[in-house]
């Protein structure tokens, strides 16, 4: 059995890659331009340059693969972001649910975004129903993954055998794009936690990633899934994060309508600067919001279905803490705060 793996070069995508080998899959990696290869891929892991927007190449890529797996694309909080990732999002998707089809993959197994099912103001777990509230769609990025989204679902309407996986926050070795990271660094250079009412769903990405090749034989068609790990308040996340950093941190808690405020102001400040031109993670009113919601999820259905396992997540943590300092992306241990490094890399989009 073979399998391509779109954005295998990602954080979710490189682990996706390790586990489909694992399994005894037959393996490749698709990605745009050429990304470092991930040091622990197998020599038997092979590449292939493709992007996204190129519907003809992308064909070529899937040909001769029994699945699919898309784990490519976009995370961007800023509203500027709009173009590009309505872009890359959902055309994108589109384009490769087209591939799939035109070359005649046995299934697509797509990883959506857990952020078009939970988010709510409660701390009440939601399943592959959704909320029944919206407050989760504050971003055009959510918004860009549910249309992502519609494309898989028009794809299945058509004929294409497709399965949707939902991952939640993963944690683990490899997060170079500051998927997850973002926090990491943020307490361990400013040592200030900003928390709001609120909470996560925090996974091993290990654990998410295993969930792939087990989606490929064992999900009916059509199929949807969330992938989590533990369900935390941002009081009882930050509190682990804080000891596997060993950082003592203030925390200052506020209420929703002050996390909102602050990011409307960042955001201002960013906008007089004119340097809202972020590409990663950075302080803003979509974050504010997003921070201030609860994103509980209930994936029973995949343990039920497909055999998924879930450990806790401080091991992943901790692992993601050992990596980032081997890469010379965290401050080591012990060091100082940096207030001014905190305030340019997180209060203001970077350059």
């Amino acid at each position: 059995m073979k399998a391509l793996v779109l954005g295998g070069t990602g954080f979710l995508g490189q682990h996706v890659v390790s586990a489909f080998h694992a399994a005894g899959w037959e393996v490749a990696c698709g990605s745009r331009g050429r990304r470092p290869r991930p040091r622990h891929w197998p020599a038997a892991v092979g590449q292939v340059g493709l992007d996204l927007t190129d519907l003809p190449g992308l064909t070529r890529a899937c040909r001769g693969f029994d699945v699919v797996a898309h784990t490519a694309g976009l995370m961007s909080l800023w509203e500027r972001d709009r173009e590009v990732l309505y872009r890359v999002n959902v055309l994108g998707t589109r384009n490769v649910v087209e591939a799939c089809r035109a070359a005649a993959v046995g299934r697509l197994l797509y990883a959506g975004s857990v952020g078009i099912y939970g988010g709510t103001s409660t701390p009440q777990p939601v399943s592959e129903r959704g909320a029944p509230t919206a407050e989760r769609f504050h971003s055009f990025h959510t918004i860009s993954m549910a249309l992502a989204e519609r494309e898989v679902l028009e794809g299945i309407a058509r004929g294409l055998d497709a399965v949707r996986l939902h991952p939640t926050l993963c944690f683990g070795e490899g997060d170079r794009s500051q998927h997850s990271s973002w926090v990491l660094l943020g307490l361990a250079m400013g040592r200030l936690a900003v928390c709001p009412p609120g909470g996560i769903n925090a996974a091993d990405v290990m654990d998410v990633a295993r969930a792939f090749p087990l989606a490929a034989t064992r999900a009916p068609r059509g199929a949807n899934y969330l992938l989590g790990g533990e369900n935390l308040t941002n009081a009882a996340f930050l509190g682990v994060l804080r000891e596997v950093l060993g950082v003592s941190s203030l925390r200052l808690d506020v209420g929703r309508a002050s996390a909102g405020w602050l990011g409307r102001a960042v955001e201002g400040l960013t906008w007089a600067q004119g340097e809202d031109r972020g590409d990663y993670v950075t302080f803003n009113r979509n974050l504010a919001s997003a921070m201030s919601l609860y994103w509980f999820v209930d994936d029973r259905r995949a343990e039920r279905e497909l055999g998924y396992s879930k450990t806790p997540v401080r091991p992943a943590i901790e692992r993601q803490v050992a990596w980032l300092r081997a890469e010379g992306l965290l401050p080591p241990e012990g060091s100082r705060p940096d207030l001014l490094g905190f305030l340019g890399r997180f209060l203001r989009a970077p350059r």
